[in-house]
Order: structure tokens, then C-alpha cells, then sequence
């Protein structure tokens, strides 16, 4: 815990450039960036600094008017412990009941029991990039990768991709510009959670397509969200680069992701994977077209 605040107040030292005027409300923000086997650059503390993710989204929650707590003690997600906080951010890797690349504590056998229960009573989810490479374990699906909506395959080499959003009028996709093209790692994934997955951006390879076949598929979920009983969960693959994260219109979309997690803003999270995650590429697409004519 005495790491965690101390974390906590260099963040906010660090972020506190524009300092955001006072709510009636204080939002309280825990993120966790525990990684078991490989961690990844933006999460990493070099000599006991905070890591890229800790100083950008300190600044943003403090924008927003809440309070940032960032630990890579995972045990910290229990039932008590997540009582104090309205918004839980992951950025994790791996099975987080096991020893750590990061040295930091294990969650504890019902810590992911008792986050979906807090998520279904009413809490908020965000996770980033490595949270669906994270409980990758079995050969059914884990508990946190029905929570979160899909689990990690693999990636390619680094591209830029092309965003395609598939739900404009959702609160999260305020600041996505359609057709915004990121230089990122893109993962490829199994295992959606089609009943319960709300999609709201895709990721189009577009010439990708013919150079990394791994990418020789039709468009695909990148961004999505979904209601988990009284609470809401987002799921983001971007974030691997830090120069993502350092992205001021990045940087909004997280702001717009927080705070519809926090309630704010309709739910809209009606599971829509079969109607708009295509099942052709464009070009098969055009050739069916053409053949209907």
C-alpha cells in the first residue's frame, strides 16, 4: 500500500500541468499494471519513476476531477479494497496469481471472483492493450476473459492500420475520428464474447492484407464494450507504443473511455457482433456484390 501512494503522489506532481477545477464529486481511479512474464514499455518504472501510463493517465483522471492510484499489486484487487474505488484500469499481463517480472504482489485465488462481482454491483472496467493477454490460461475461456470480451492470439510486425468505427453515437467514440490510422502492434484475437460484446471500432489491415498473413482476414473487433449487470466495460487493443500514449486525441478517447465506465453518458452496449464485424475482405465483398448484379 505505502507503494502505491507513493506512486500515486509522484503522478501527480509529475501530471499536474493543468490542474483540473474542483468537483463536487471525487472519482477514485485504481490502476493496476502488474505483468506476470513481459512487460511491456509504457507500464515500466525504471529506477522507481512512474511508468508513461501512470504519469498520462494521472493527468487524465485529474482532468476529469478524480483521484489516481496506480500499484502493480495485484493482491490489492479484493472485495474490500475495491469498495473505494468507482473505476478499476488495467494495463496487465499474464496470470496475475503467479510471481511477477515486476517483483510485485500476486492477486489473491478470489481476485477475479470478487472484480466481476464489484464490476456487476456497479463498478467501471477499462483495460488497455495487454489486459486480454492477461488470465491466458486453460483450454476454456478464463472468468476475466468472459469479463473483459475476448482473449489474445497473437500479433504481427508493427503497421499502420486504419480504424473503421462501427457505433459513431456511442459516448466512447466522441473523439475517433472514422478512418483514424495508428501506427501500433495490433493484436489478432480469439474466443469474443458475442452475447454480451458491443462493438464499436474495427480494425481494417487494409494493404497489410498481403504482406503479414496473419492479417489476410476480413475486418475485426479492436475496440468494444459491454454491460456486466450494474456495470460497464471497455476494452481497447491500442496502447503497446508510447507514442500512443503520448497522442493528445489518444489521450481523449481514454477520458471519453473513464468516464462512460463512471456512468457517465448512455450505456449502449446491446450486443452487436453479428451485425457489423463483416465475415468477407472488401475485395470479396465487392466480388459478391458484383456477381448479385
Amino acid at each position: 500500500m505505502l507503494r502505491m501512494m507513493v506512486v500515486t503522489l509522484v503522478v501527480v506532481v509529475l501530471a499536474g500541468l493543468r490542474i483540473p477545477a474542483v468537483q463536487a464529486e471525487d472519482k477514485q481511479v485504481l490502476f493496476l499494471s502488474k505483468s506476470q512474464a513481459f512487460e511491456h514499455g509504457p507500464v515500466a518504472r525504471a529506477e522507481g519513476r512512474p511508468s508513461l501510463c501512470d504519469v498520462v493517465l494521472g493527468k487524465l483522471v485529474q482532468e476529469i476531477g478524480g483521484t489516481f492510484h496506480s500499484t502493480k499489486d495485484a493482491s490489492l484487487i479484493n472485495a474490500e479494497e475495491l469498495d473505494k474505488y468507482d473505476l478499476v484500469v488495467l494495463y496487465t499481463q499474464g496470470d496475475l496469481t503467479q510471481p511477477s517480472v515486476d517483483g510485485a504482489a500476486p492477486m489473491g485465488a478470489n481476485g477475479v471472483a470478487e472484480l466481476i462481482e464489484w464490476v456487476e454491483n456497479g463498478g467501471g472496467l477499462v483495460g488497455f492493450h495487454a489486459a486480454a493477454d492477461t488470465f491466458r490460461v486453460g483450454e476454456a475461456p478464463h472468468a476475466f476473459i468472459t469479463l473483459l470480451g475476448a482473449e489474445f492470439l497473437t500479433h504481427g510486425a508493427q503497421f499502420k492500420g486504419t480504424i473503421q468505427v462501427v457505433d459513431p453515437k456511442h459516448p466512447t467514440m466522441a473523439n475517433v475520428p472514422d478512418g483514424w490510422t495508428l501506427n501500433e502492434e495490433w493484436y489478432l484475437f480469439r474466443r469474443f464474447d458475442k452475447d454480451t460484446m458491443h462493438v464499436l471500432a474495427l480494425l481494417e489491415p487494409g494493404a497489410e492484407r498481403a504482406k503479414q498473413e496473419a492479417y489476410n482476414i476480413p475486418a475485426y473487433p479492436i475496440i468494444w464494450c459491454s454491460k456486466q449487470g450494474k456495470g460497464r466495460v471497455y476494452y481497447s487493443a491500442l496502447g503497446h507504443r508510447e507514442d500512443v500514449w503520448t497522442n493528445p486525441q489518444f489521450q481523449q478517447t481514454v477520458i471519453d473511455a473513464m468516464e462512460w465506465a463512471m456512468g457517465k453518458g448512455r450505456t449502449r452496449a446491446q450486443p452487436n457482433f453479428d451485425k457489423v464485424v463483416p465475415t468477407a475482405k472488401p475485395e470479396e465483398e465487392a466480388a459478391a456484390g458484383s456477381r448479385a448484379k
